[in-house]
């Protein structure tokens, strides 16, 4: 995926607008079967604003360097047919649904992995955010990873999960170009 590019320096909104525009590689859609994934890549500045709002200066304390030490992602797993509660696909019975969101809140982590510059990485921050609209048809899922290479270009995400289908779902996200947060 090629898109626009930004390396300079841009002020809250137009850094978060950058980040969540799907034409910079960081937010990425793809469908497999009858599921749509909505991956979004969160750069350390993106997180430290979300946790902090901008209060303080961005150089300032450890929180930051903290921060660094992992990469962040949402993943959000919708059906195609918006129609359809992502966790009632391919159901057949209450036991079973049961058995899926069990999986899905806490076994899901296990079978995510992020490919970077070669390595494999496991999932070891896992948040499974469920709505309170629960006629909302899509879950979201709160990723992170280690960062051992901070100057990475791309990322893969790999899902390897019998509940998404036999074949594993990979996504592609791009860390290239990404802008300074200017306080």
């Amino acid at each position: 995926m090629i898109g626009l590019s930004c390396s300079g320096t841009l002020d809250r909104k137009a850094f978060v607008r950058w980040v969540t525009d799907y034409d910079h590689g960081l937010h990425v859609k793809r469908e497999a079967d009858n599921v749509v994934f909505d991956l979004q890549y969160t750069p350390a500045d993106y997180v430290w604003l979300q946790r902090t709002g901008g209060r303080q200066p961005i150089g300032e304390g450890k929180e930051l360097k903290e921060i660094s030490a992992l990469q962040y992602y949402t993943l959000t797993i919708n059906a195609k047919d918006n129609q359809v509660d992502f966790m009632n696909l391919d159901v057949r019975d209450d036991a079973e649904k049961q058995r899926r969101l069990y999986y899905f809140s806490y076994l899901f982590q296990n079978d995510i992995t992020v490919e970077d510059n070669g390595k494999v990485l496991p999932c070891i921050l896992f948040h499974f955010e469920r709505p309170a609209d629960l006629r909302s048809g899509g879950r979201t899922f709160v990723l992170g990873f280690e960062n051992p290479f901070s100057n990475s270009e791309e990322a893969k995400l790999v899902i390897t999960s019998e509940h998404l289908g036999s074949l594993p779902i990979k996504i592609k996200v791009s860390k290239k170009n990404i802008p300074s947060l200017s306080i």
